[in-house]
């Protein structure tokens, strides 16, 4: 079942192998929607599907450039500035959805999954990066090294994912295991994992 990850081999690997992970489980989550449903929220709160992705993938993106241009030794390495470009402005929480079709949503969420593993490969784990200028982080700090980074975008991807999962079950009963199921073309009945 495409639902867990493969072995992993260092440090390295199991973060940038955890982060695609976490950014394809979002993508599965949204599987086959339409534009309508995936600007829905059908929860108790303000989040949808497409602004979800929105905000991952713009959030994934700026994450990794910082690491590359701050914390890559040798950071001439084939990715340009826009290898980073998302296509669109602003800062998308997650409540908000860029005027977008879905294809296009995932188009970006695909642009950050496919810039984990180029950035975290070659990254210096014990580098430091400055901390963004945003009122949420800790103004006693002026950086952070590149695993806090790391761990940090796994942990962010995962909780938001979580979220999708959410979201998902409450548009139409999909849960993410007959999603990662059908998403390869497999078929899932809990009646078989039970017992």
């Amino acid at each position: 079942m495409p639902f867990l990850t493969p072995e992993v081999t260092d440090e390295r690997d199991a973060c940038a192998i955890y982060a695609v992970q976490q950014l394809e489980q979002l993508r599965i989550a949204a599987l086959d929607l339409d534009d309508a449903q995936l600007r829905a929220a059908p929860t108790a709160g303000t989040l949808s599907m497409g602004g979800l992705i929105a905000h991952v993938s713009q959030t994934v993106v700026r994450w990794l450039h910082h690491v590359y241009f701050h914390g890559v030794a040798e950071p001439d390495r084939g990715l340009a500035e826009e290898a980073f470009a998302l296509g669109f402005d602003g800062f998308w929480t997650g409540e908000e959805v860029p005027e977008e079709t879905g294809a296009e949503l995932r188009d970006r969420l695909a642009t950050a999954r496919d810039l984990v593993r180029p950035v975290l490969a070659d990254a210096d784990f014990d580098a430091r990066v400055p901390i963004p200028d945003a009122p949420w982080f800790p103004k006693e700090l002026d950086s952070w090294n590149v695993r806090w980074v790391a761990y940090h975008l796994v942990a962010e991807t995962a909780r938001h994912a979580g979220h999708a999962d959410i979201i998902r079950e409450h548009l139409d009963g999909q849960i993410a295991y007959a999603l990662n199921a059908r998403d390869v073309g497999e078929s899932f009945d809990w009646a078989e994992y039970a017992g």
